[in-house]
């Protein structure tokens, strides 16, 4: 059988006519006040409302139990009881206010998360961007190294042979020389054999007649002498110039190799 209890008192719209309700277990109060109230009139700026409400707002075990307190009891229950609420009350409010500014200081700190995340999602995005260029960046590096190494390759190829020429060129030029120097002291020897062929001409002059086949052999001997002189300094200019390229040539070579 379902146990049902009697309500502090329900009032069914007014301060007189109090009448108790039997209440089931499985109603709550909540659903008789509201069945009660009604939504135009019950406010809290009324007197029966708000009678009501306190009337209603116990079971009733706990009204029972105020109800065998006595007078100093129920007394100093309620100035117990109403310091305590106030003194909650006042907590809460300040708790309340904390709260607001804390909310109000969290509200800020978020928003500024929020836009720093934003920045920082940017400046990861410029990042990425900037790191892609660098990438591609030594890519090309890496291959203008390749090139510039194949380069380099081959330009020490070619400054090998070229040392290898100038070498060569070197001994020609040594070669050279010794005949130019060759040349030169038989020119210097072919001129003081016509300095000795003066000396006698002129000593012989007071006999020409005698002396004419003597001195056409000598005039002979001396255009050939001559003629020979001259083909050694055609020659010795020739070698001249040959050396003076080979030189040119070598000084080339050289500046090349120190370029590389």
């Amino acid at each position: 059988m379902e146990k049902t209890y009697a309500a502090g008192g329900v009032s069914s719209g007014g301060a007189e006519g109090y009448m108790p309700q039997v209440i089931s277990l499985k109603v709550t109060l909540g659903d008789i006040y509201y069945k009660t109230y009604t939504e135009e009139k019950d406010t809290f700026l009324e007197f029966s409302a708000c009678r009501d409400w306190f009337l209603n707002s116990f079971p009733p075990g706990e009204v029972n139990r105020q109800r065998a307190r006595s007078h100093d009891g129920l007394y100093q229950a309620y100035v117990v009881g109403e310091a305590n609420t106030r003194a909650a009350n006042h907590q809460i409010v300040r708790e309340w206010r904390t709260m607001v500014r804390e909310r109000a200081n969290w509200e800020k700190y978020r928003e500024r998360l929020v836009r720093e995340a934003k920045e920082f999602e940017k400046a990861n995005a410029a990042f990425a961007e900037e790191k892609g260029k660098l990438r591609t960046a030594e890519e090309l590096l890496s291959k203008e190294h390749a090139e510039f190494t194949k380069i380099c390759e081959k330009d020490n190829q070619r400054v090998y042979v070229a040392r290898n020429k100038i070498t060569e060129l070197e001994g020609k030029v040594t070669e050279l020389t010794g005949k130019v120097e060759d040349a030169q002291a038989t020119k210097e020897h072919d001129e003081v054999e016509l300095a000795e062929l003066k000396t006698q001409l002129s000593s012989k002059d007071k006999d020409l007649t005698a002396k004419y086949v003597e001195i056409a052999e000598l005039k002979c001997r001396l255009r050939e002498q001559v003629d020979k002189t001259e083909s050694l300094e055609i020659n010795l200019e020739a070698e001249k110039g040959k050396a003076a390229s080979i030189e040119e040539a070598r000084q080339k070579a050289e500046e090349a190799r120190t370029i590389s």
